[in-house]
């Protein structure tokens, strides 16, 4: 082992373990509505470890498949619509970046006698100690609101610091969006529960996620807790040892509706879901009505456009077919009664200027995103891609298919490629079980049982 590998390298994984909650500065890399700064960290742990970098490509041959792949269907779009560099950059630097990760986590935990990995336990430690900061950085700002002690002087001070500033109202975790919460409690810190056993991540998780509720963090993290408290409990339940007892078999099923009514009462303690609920998506919140648009809108573009449906516009043209796409979209959208808003009005011209340091050209749908960019053949293609590799893992499990789900659920309300519930996905599924080079070949053989 090289001095870089041995004692550089740990350092800069850690690192970016414990910058993982930190999205919403000005100082991270700006990608579509979040400006992370542990996807750039975990890129260069890979290039510290460029010795070992072609052993991970052939333990994940699909990373260079997909990236030729969207490069090669992007041409389509960049030759008939054109080349935006800023946003292709962006794109470019996040599709990398997700592809690092794999290879990063792969390189990480390999065990090999040549190689000298990261314990796990380590890993956990320093994410347990990146989530709490988070949370009581959360605390404070919520201390700090003028609805309680009202310190100005803290408002003003970080107001800079934040791409985007919600504080004055709600508690601010580090995060972009207070909608990610429970992309990072269920992307991330559940899986890692799930594959290291760690008690201490249940924990976290549950006093992340009632503080978050408690103090008005929005109504994203009531709806992400009661589905991954549903699935958590289908996930817990041995349903072959039931089948052989009724009784327990019963008692299962009343457990599982307990949780989905508690999954239900969570909702509806959150007044603003019970407006959606009656008075429709796109007429009674106004967060709800932008995000609808946004996915339909490019999603409208690509439908009058078969070409660039089929093979995308383009990394880094969603702005052009969201501009495209926006007359038609808010001519559906205004006939099944949806609301005004400035933000719905500032889609008409997404590279236009804005009061929104996050930029205006975004979807919040990772689906949306990927199939404006890249093509509805390609988007087939990937999750094709992804049932083979979990097939040829022999990754098939109970725990495999909730968790695939919790991913389905969770990326159809953030469209950040570069984010690591993914990943983690990829490189736990992807793991050989048997083999020495397993860090935690006991979570590995509990995932695949």
């Amino acid at each position: 082992m090289t001095v870089l590998e041995r004692r550089i390298a740990p350092v800069v994984f850690c690192a970016a373990v414990l910058l993982l909650p930190v999205d919403g500065l000005v100082y991270g890399v700006q990608m579509p509505y979040w400006s992370p700064i542990s996807p750039v960290l975990f890129l260069a742990y890979v290039l510290l470890n460029a010795r070992r970098l072609p052993w991970a490509l052939r333990r994940h041959p699909y990373v260079p498949v997909m990236f030729c792949a969207m490069a090669a269907v992007s041409v389509v779009g960049w030759v008939t619509i054109g080349v935006n560099p800023t946003y292709l950059g962006r794109t470019t630097l996040a599709v990398t970046a997700a592809m690092a990760l794999v290879l990063a986590l792969s390189l990480a935990f390999d065990r090999s006698p040549e190689a000298g990995g990261i314990r796990p336990h380590t890993v956990v430690t320093v994410a347990v100690v990146a989530y709490a900061a988070a949370f009581l950085f959360g605390v404070f700002t919520w201390l700090a609101e003028p609805a309680h002690f009202g310190w100005g002087a803290v408002q003003r001070t970080l107001n800079p610091v934040f791409l985007r500033q919600y504080f004055s109202s709600r508690p601010q975790f580090l995060f972009a969006e207070p909608s990610y919460i429970g992309m990072h409690l269920y992307g991330v810190l559940l899986p890692m529960f799930w594959l290291t056993r760690d008690r201490r991540l249940p924990v976290l998780i549950a006093i992340f996620a009632v503080g978050a509720l408690a103090m008005g963090s929005g109504a994203r993290i009531a709806v992400d807790s009661a589905v991954a408290l549903v699935l958590v409990a289908v996930m817990m339940v041995r349903w072959r040892r039931l089948a052989r007892n009724p009784r327990a078999l019963a008692g299962a099923v009343a457990g599982l509706a307990a949780a989905a009514v508690a999954g239900a009462a969570v909702v509806l303690s959150q007044p603003r879901l019970r407006e959606v609920l009656t008075g429709g998506l796109l007429s009674s919140d106004a967060s709800m009505s932008a995000r609808l648009l946004r996915t339909v809108a490019p999603l409208m573009a690509g439908l009058r456009d078969p070409l660039h449906l089929l093979f995308g516009f383009g990394a880094g043209n969603l702005g052009v077919a969201m501009e495209r796409g926006y007359g038609p979209a808010m001519a559906w959208y205004t006939a099944h009664g949806g609301m005004m808003t400035q933000e719905i009005e500032e889609m008409r011209h997404p590279f236009a200027p804005t009061l929104n340091r996050a930029g205006n050209v975004f979807t919040m749908n990772a689906y949306a995103s990927f199939v404006t960019e890249f093509g509805l053949l390609l988007a087939i293609a990937a999750v094709v891609l992804l049932l083979v590799h979990i097939t040829r893992h022999h990754a098939w499990s109970k725990t495999t298919v909730c968790w695939l789900l919790l991913l389905a659920y969770l990326y159809a309300q953030f469209e950040a490629y570069a984010f690591y519930a993914l990943p983690l996905f990829l490189w736990a599924t992807g793991r050989r079980r048997g083999s020495r080079s397993d860090a935690c070949p006991r979570a590995v053989r509990r995932l695949v049982q």
